[in-house]
């Protein structure tokens, strides 16, 4: 199935965020969030034919370091991090939020990620009764672990923070 794009947005480089209610210390969910209601903004799609897919390689390295780091050193465990490590908890909160019922899946692959995406995205538009699949990016810059992972993968970290979404829809030619 061809697929186009409907509307886009991409969070790039060190940006000051407001928080996202549920989720603390990291950048990750903040990320997630705001690209992809940036890229939501004005659309009207309603929840039930929206679907979701987002796919990151490292995910939220900063929350599941954060929350190892203070269980190794005897510290009191924070709730919100036990919940807040998985992807699906932030698109959890994106689609509650804006009435998305539609499919929400997380990737994680070294191979070929936006091609990934793109595969799923076009199968959720194939098989599911969608009108469009809001596609994201997220990865954070790398921390001492995720910069040893990456080497170990033969991946490249980003440089800093960065956030893709697209919102694509069946290309009218081929519905």
């Amino acid at each position: 199935m061809k697929t186009r794009v409907r509307a886009s947005a991409k969070l790039d480089g060190p940006v000051e965020l407001p928080p996202v209610t549920g989720f603390v210390e990291s950048s990750f969910n903040p990320l997630l969030y705001h690209v992809a209601m940036t890229c939501l903004a004005g659309q009207d799609i309603p929840g039930d034919r929206l679907g979701v897919v987002l796919v990151s390689l490292m995910g939220d390295a900063t929350t599941t370091d954060l929350a190892s780091e203070r269980m190794v050193s005897g510290q009191v465990h924070n709730p919100l991090l036990f919940m807040q490590a998985t992807a699906n908890a932030v698109l959890g909160r994106l689609s509650t939020d804006l009435g998305i019922t539609g499919p929400l899946l997380a990737l994680s692959t070294t191979d070929d990620p936006a091609g990934e995406l793109l595969a799923a995205a076009e199968l959720l538009l194939a098989v599911d009764d969608l009108d469009a699949v809001l596609t994201l990016a997220v990865e954070l810059a790398p921390n001492p672990r995720t910069a040893r992972a990456h080497a170990l993968l033969g991946t490249d970290p980003p440089a800093h923070d960065v956030a893709v979404a697209q919102l694509l829809e069946p290309h009218p030619e081929e519905t």
